[in-house]
């Protein structure tokens, strides 16, 4: 069987989340540059549901992207877990797996907590007559749906890369 050089993974990983990290800047520097250079909105009102790409490509792509996320987040666990069970010191090794699960989980945490968040904020504007956050997500897509779809494969990939379910460590205890 042969060998994959070490830590080849985690520099994939690395370099995917870098690409994703620059597509988000870029999509959100591009969306400020046109508001300061744009007086008049950037789709009609209410915005339009169909632009370029169609939604079916959107999709494909999100599901892509939290896909490889996954991906990604899993061979990267799978290297680590190996190159762990080879060095020497597991207490020490076992404590910082627990730390990053812990923070793994706290993010989770608080990103589910801005989306409790943005679901209530898209209820009070409902109700006060102003325009939901998906009109806003739908201008977006309107408008420019190519680098709205980058945007939003970029989160996806993040997304796929926070849901993984680690493998039972050693170091963890059962319930």
């Amino acid at each position: 069987m042969g060998r994959r050089a070490p830590g080849v993974t985690r520099w994939l990983a690395l370099l995917l989340l870098l690409a994703a990290g620059v597509v988000l800047v870029w999509t959100l520097g591009s969306a400020f540059t046109y508001t300061l250079g744009h007086s008049g909105p950037p789709c009609p009102n209410p915005p339009r549901r169909q632009a370029d790409p169609p939604q079916g490509v959107v999709v494909l792509f999100c599901l892509a992207g939290f896909v490889i996320g996954h991906l990604t987040s899993r061979w990267q666990l799978v290297e680590s877990t190996q190159q762990g069970a080879l060095e020497t010191g597991s207490r020490q090794t076992d404590a910082h797996e627990i730390r990053q699960l812990l923070i793994v989980q706290a993010i989770l945490l608080l990103f589910l907590l801005e989306v409790v968040a943005l679901l209530v904020i898209q209820v009070v504007t409902l109700s006060r007559g102003a325009w939901p956050i998906t009109y806003y997500v739908r201008c977006a897509y309107d408008a420019a749906g190519w680098p709205t779809t980058a945007a939003a494969t970029s989160i996806t990939f993040l997304v796929g890369r926070w849901f993984w379910l680690p493998v039972r460590s050693r170091a963890l205890p059962r319930p």
